[in-house]
């Protein structure tokens, strides 16, 4: 299966993805899964992964949705994936992962060399951290820096940790741009299992590309 691990909904405000828009997204781009992580809330995956879990009950080719959330810690952006709950935004970082291990959740940092964002997990950080992070991001669709997935490589050709792929799309053209093509997985500890035998594919797009498509495609839902 094809899993795109990091994509964001409307419940995200700065992303412009419907449930019919992931769908023919995922259909037309051949992607099976994806892990919905917007923004400091997470009824937008629960709300995705119950109409998805509804219509697939039904027969419908539709991806499968795994409940995620992106929470803006205090020393930045950590994802928990597998969760029920929401996890409070601005809190330490270990503290944050504790909260998303305690609801059996999986501990995935996102574009983790980005190294155009103020407020983020450096490389001492995450090393420190590492008996907690289950995921590293090895390929985010799009960094603002350019070579932010080159940094991730090379920090991970020398730590190991699980690695995975997200597209970070807020609109669908960009779905899947970042990928796992990896075995059929059921929960988190098979998901752990089944990664390091995954194949990474990504290409990075323009954070700028990303705001223009959004900023059209929201004047011509105003117009219809």
């Amino acid at each position: 299966m094809r899993v795109d691990f990091h994509v964001h909904t409307v419940y995200s405000k700065d992303s412009v993805i419907t449930f019919p828009l992931l769908v023919d997204a995922c259909r037309e781009k051949g992607i099976d899964a994806v892990a919905v992580m917007d923004h400091d809330v997470i009824e937008g995956a629960l709300e995705f992964a119950s109409r998805s879990d509804e219509l697939m009950a039904a027969g419908e080719q539709v991806p499968r949705v795994i409940v995620g959330e992106e929470v803006r810690s205090a020393a930045g952006e950590i994802c928990g994936l597998f969760i029920s709950e929401r996890v409070p935004d601005h809190l330490g970082p270990r503290k944050t992962m504790e909260l998303i291990k305690e609801q059996g959740g999986l501990v995935y940092i996102p574009h983790p060399f980005d190294i155009l964002k103020l407020k983020r997990l450096k490389a001492r950080e995450l090393l420190e951290l590492a008996e907690l992070i289950d995921i590293l991001e090895a390929c985010n669709g799009k960094p603002r820096f350019p070579w932010a997935n080159v940094l991730a490589g090379r920090f991970l050709a020398r730590n190991h940790f699980p690695r995975a792929a997200g597209s970070d799309a807020h609109e669908p053209v960009h779905l899947g741009a970042a990928s796992v093509e990896m075995e059929e997985f059921n929960g988190p500890a098979d998901l752990l299992e089944k990664l390091d035998a995954g194949s990474i594919s990504g290409r990075r797009y323009s954070p700028l590309t990303s705001a223009f498509i959004r900023v059209n495609l929201r004047r011509k839902t105003r117009s219809q």
